[in-house]
């Protein structure tokens, strides 16, 4: 195993020098080629954190490795699940390998319990509300989206697709009573709408078994942000990261997720429950239950 390890860093000396070229760059993480597959991409989490799409910014020592590293164990466990998935497997500390994929430009977003924007859009529920069924939301990333031709007064606006088209709502003014400020006749998907029930279906998925894993760690999953791709076989996949960044977890009646960072809380109270989020999902793995049916025997109904 040592070995190994030993061999996986001296190619990686080897060749990130060479492959150099930045495919994609985000707020928090970098895309890169990988010289053996073109279908493949390195994927390396940056010691950046921001919020308020990217209005507040910071960075801390270790957040690129702890992002990386609850990525992989997140992407692991689902992994064992039969999720579909982009994430093949785990390069080092701050790299995995995944595949290239034609994204959707929609987040995703379930709700178990109501919070963030979600009581801004809905000021009649009281926070921590549980859904017995969980709501499912999508918002079209509007950053990278070119030739729309079509003012966008607020970027990321919920999305809610209608038979007069897809309709945008401004994502942080209360839902009741708004009319959608615009209805696009094209958007993305928009030849494929059995696409969203599938990325529904396939983000609800996800979301019970990660609600199930901090359960187990005695903590509340309560909505998380998750986005999806194609791959160069076509194939439906969840894709980007799944990290500390993209959730809200409750422990003990406080947040262990980026609301802290939200909230202005102390950079190194931040850290800290990184390094504490990447240990837990370290232990997210499939629990080993046993299954008894017990039937009478012929004998048994003879006897009767």
């Amino acid at each position: 195993m040592k070995k190994k390890l030993i061999s996986i860093f001296v190619f990686l000396c080897a060749i990130i020098p060479a492959f150099g070229e930045i495919l994609a760059e985000g707020k928090t993480k970098i895309v890169r080629p990988y010289p053996e597959d073109p279908t493949l991409a390195i994927f390396e989490s940056k010691d950046d954190i921001t919020a308020f799409n990217g209005l507040k910014h910071d960075a801390f020592q270790g957040k690129g490795e702890f992002a990386n590293q609850t990525t992989c164990n997140v992407f692991r466990l689902l992994a064992d699940c039969g999720i579909p998935l982009a994430f093949r497997k785990q390069l080092d500390s701050h790299h995995f390998l995944g595949e290239m994929c034609q994204m959707i430009p929609y987040e995703v977003v379930v709700r178990r319990e109501a919070h963030g924007s979600y009581l801004t859009r809905h000021p009649s529920i009281e926070k921590e509300t549980v859904f017995p069924k969980l709501v499912v939301e999508f918002f079209l990333k509007t950053r990278n989206l070119e030739g729309m031709g079509v003012p966008i007064p607020r970027h990321d606006p919920l999305f809610q697709l209608t038979d007069s088209g897809g309709e945008l709502f401004l994502p942080e003014t209360p839902i009741e009573g708004q009319k959608p400020y615009l209805i696009l006749s094209d958007f993305p998907l928009k030849d494929r709408p059995a696409l969203f029930e599938e990325i529904a279906l396939m983000a609800k998925q996800t979301f019970l078994i990660l609600e199930k894993a901090w359960q187990l760690e005695n903590a509340r999953l309560v909505d998380f942000k998750v986005e999806f791709g194609i791959n160069s076989s076509g194939k439906l996949v969840l894709a980007d990261v799944i990290d500390n960044d993209c959730w809200r977890v409750v422990q003990n009646g406080q947040y262990i997720d980026k609301q802290i960072f939200r909230d202005g809380g102390a950079i190194d109270k931040v850290a800290e429950l990184y390094k504490y989020v990447t240990a837990a999902t370290g232990r997210f793995t499939l629990p080993c239950n046993q299954l008894i049916l017990w039937r009478e025997s012929e004998s048994d109904h003879v006897l009767k």
